[in-house]
């Protein structure tokens, strides 16, 4: 393992453990500065480098950032207060997502920043839920396959989730197809998973975004948090489910990696695979890998590359209508208008979308078997693959 990445992992295992660590004299503090911006774990990695090391070198840096991000997520939190007293009030069942769930259970919520406010609701009270969002001053900026994504007025995203898991990522969506399932009533119309639950919808979350294209740090700390938070887990009821989802191999090489990094196990040469592809993607994953995830995921879910071409680039043409209805409203009232919109759309796009033509075209160029193979194989390495549900 890198130095730079060993040293990080010690400083983020003291910080939650209180437990001591020795890093090296010569720390390169640019290095860390730059790969804790980049997992969006600065704050964290501020406290544990200030109390390991006192005044430090470039340590301005490291403030000016943590107050930035400190500043957003208390805007945050007051957005996410502000929704749950307004759903409980008006008989809204909701249950807080991902990093609104786990932040609570750092020792300090703060270290546990958010991109964005991750909240299950049920579709059919979305039409209830404008009426009370719109007074308090948030847009509705569009609509996903699993997501309806709000906008406060203060700049903060609000994801309102109709699915736990996307459709296109089929085979887990089809364990998460009833996203209300599992859910259990908390408080007032709010609701939560059993801890064992929440730790499989975690990993599988994370091991959608591995698949996709990459996870960083964060995800891999609130997997190894989550543990030590909740000692007496049922392990054969999460053993038993992962079997399920077709993700206990995958499941056992992180933990095995998580033990290199806090529990001082010996390292491996796929634990420093592992470790190398988490700590280079960063947080949401690198641009290649993101490319080379879809030509794969496109691939498995046809009898060839060549099929998968053909069809990806019909879609590319003709958008299904879930996802034109969200870019034109109209069609929600007039849908025989679709022919009509694909020709708007399509006119849009040469004279202002160029970069989504662009794009379109990357997609279509790395849909080849060179390319799906070779990630393929590095899914397989991890004991991960693309299990298409509709073959």
């Amino acid at each position: 393992m890198q130095k730079t990445n060993r040293n990080l992992l010690s400083i983020i295992k003291f910080v939650l453990t209180d437990i001591p660590v020795t890093l090296d004299d010569e720390l390169n503090y640019k290095e860390i500065f730059l790969l804790s911006r980049k997992h969006q774990i600065t704050p964290l990695v501020f406290d544990g480098l200030y109390k390991l090391k006192g005044e430090f070198k470039g340590m301005e840096h490291f403030k000016n950032v943590t107050f930035s991000l400190l500043f957003k997520d208390q805007n945050q939190v007051a957005c996410l207060k502000q929704i749950e007293n307004a759903f409980s009030e008006n008989g809204i069942d909701y249950m807080p997502l991902k990093g609104v769930s786990i932040k609570n259970l750092y020792p300090v919520p703060e270290f546990r920043l958010m991109g964005d406010l991750d909240i299950l609701i049920k579709e059919t009270q979305h039409d209830k839920i404008k009426e009370i969002l719109v007074p308090l001053g948030y847009v509705q900026e569009l609509e996903s396959d699993h997501e309806l994504i709000w906008k406060s007025n203060t700049g903060v995203i609000i994801e309102l989730h109709k699915r736990l898991i996307p459709s296109y990522n089929d085979d887990y969506y089809s364990y998460y197809s009833k996203p209300w399932e599992k859910a259990v009533i908390q408080d007032n119309y709010k609701y939560s998973m059993t801890a064992e639950d929440e730790y499989i919808y975690i990993f599988t979350h994370l091991t959608k975004h591995y698949r996709d294209g990459g996870i960083g740090l964060r995800h891999m700390i609130d997997i190894w948090f989550y543990r030590m938070k909740h000692p007496s887990l049922d392990l054969d009821y999460i053993s038993d489910e992962l079997e399920k989802l077709e993700l206990k191999e995958f499941h056992q090489n992180l933990l095995d990696t998580l033990d290199v990094w806090f529990n001082d196990k010996e390292e491996t040469e796929l634990s420093d695979y592992i470790t190398e592809r988490i700590i280079t993607s960063g947080s949401f994953g690198l641009k290649e890998m993101h490319d080379a995830s879809a030509a794969a995921r496109a691939s498995a879910k046809e009898t060839s590359v060549k099929s998968a071409k053909k069809n990806t680039v019909l879609k590319l043409i003709f958008l299904p209508f879930s996802i034109m209805k969200a870019k034109y409203p109209i069609l929600e009232k007039a849908p025989f208008l679709l022919p009509f919109m694909w020709v708007v759309r399509w006119v849009d796009a040469v004279f202002n979308k160029r970069k989504s033509i662009v794009k379109g075209a990357n997609q279509i160029n790395n849909l080849n078997t060179e390319t799906v193979d070779s990630y393929n194989e590095e899914l397989r390495k991890v004991g991960l693959k693309f299990n298409s549900k509709n073959k």
